[in-house]
């Protein structure tokens, strides 16, 4: 009897080695994205330096990116020689972590462009709050010829507001009459991550884990009729009281980027990045349908913000012609499970920055 329950012990046990291998390798379950990340007094949190780690999502994306020493997803600082400097802002649509290092835009940009280093600042979870500071911050760093701030037209425009929190406290944003511009540091008051038991990092536990989440969160989603996409609230046309604040609030601080690269002669440019619902016709159908009695503009972000950037003279260039001409054309601008741009989405991204700033430093160079 007891030699029997031995034998099912280990055979039991053979069996789940054999299928913890398979998964690990066939089918990974750990994503490192969240350990990423350290609290900073300042910013609300960063990438922590030198940090490696696997990025695992549904999709086929599976791969591991590495932090500078500067705390941002891009090569070494110290090794950006060329003699034009581009300095790019933004959040996760900035550093990508979804696709290879060689496929980020920024990387695309540095080997399109002739004698350029493009320095990728991106991290995740930002808003413009944070690209304001790190801004200030880098810019005598790096003394770039010129800034891009990539604007996500979905959560940047809650990202910019104080309840709005991340794995962190984030940064809030005061405007007063006598100081342009007020930045209320983030609470150092947040909770830590409790370390996870020794079996969480088993990946065929996280398999199992992950597929009981996935049928629960389908269900909630299902009997949950009252969810609502940011899009029903940033493409609604008419705007809400609160939307309104949250754009006037983005459209200030775009307003202080731009004044502060003036201040140091470093122009700005702002790119606005639209979110996968705007681009996806299929998709974008389920905002028109979440309530049949109000108006959506799929393009309402964008043209309120380029109307606000024709108005007070900011260079402004829109990225979702592009994306929706490709993605009509048959080709997956954004990973459905991730909702970040594929390897074809950056490669449409770079070519359309590319040409824009090199026609934008011909124009400079002509004026001089």
């Amino acid at each position: 009897m007891k030699k029997n329950i031995l034998l099912l012990l280990i055979s039991t046990g053979m069996v789940l080695a054999i299928c913890e291998v398979a998964i690990r390798w066939v089918l990974p379950q750990i994503n490192d994205h969240d350990v990423m990340f350290q609290f900073d007094e300042a910013l609300g949190w960063e990438f922590i330096p030198n940090k490696k780690g696997s990025i695992v999502y549904d999709g086929g994306i599976n791969h591991t990116i590495q932090i500078n020493q500067e705390g941002y997803r891009d090569t070494s600082f110290e090794d950006k020689t060329n003699d034009t400097k581009i300095m790019v802002l933004g959040d996760s649509f900035v550093s990508n972590i979804s696709v290879e290092d060689d496929e980020v835009f920024t990387h695309l940009i540095e080997n399109q462009l002739e004698n350029t280093s493009v320095y990728n600042l991106g991290v995740n979870g930002y808003g413009q709050v944070q690209e304001y500071l790190v801004l200030k911050e880098w810019i005598p760093k790096i003394q770039p010829d010129v800034i891009v701030v990539m604007v996500y037209l979905r959560n940047d425009f809650t990202d910019n507001m104080s309840e709005s929190s991340w794995l962190y406290p984030r940064p809030a944003v005061v405007f007063d009459t006598d100081i342009p511009v007020r930045i209320i540091p983030p609470s150092k008051e947040y909770k830590t991550k409790e370390k996870l038991p020794f079996y969480y990092r088993s990946h065929l536990y996280r398999l199992v884990k992950n597929s009981i989440t996935a049928i629960k969160s389908k269900n909630e989603k299902d009997a949950n009729a009252s969810y609502a996409p940011p899009e029903v609230h940033t493409c609604r046309n008419p705007l809400t009281e609160e939307t309104l604040t949250m754009y006037e609030t983005m459209q200030r601080l775009l307003i202080e980027m731009d004044a502060y690269g003036k201040s140091v002669n470093t122009p700005v440019i702002f790119a606005l990045a639209p979110s996968m619902v705007q681009i996806e016709d299929d998709l974008w159908s389920q905002v028109e349908e979440y309530d049949p009695s109000v108006n959506y503009k799929k393009d309402m972000p964008n043209a309120t913000l380029y109307a606000f950037a024709k108005a007070n003279q900011l260079q402004l260039i829109d990225l979702m012609p592009a994306l929706q001409e490709a993605d009509r054309n048959g080709t997956k601008m954004y990973n459905r499970q991730e909702q970040h741009w594929t390897a074809a989405g950056n490669q449409v991204v770079a070519d359309v920055l590319s040409e824009y700033l090199q026609q934008y430093m011909m124009r400079v160079k002509d004026s001089l």
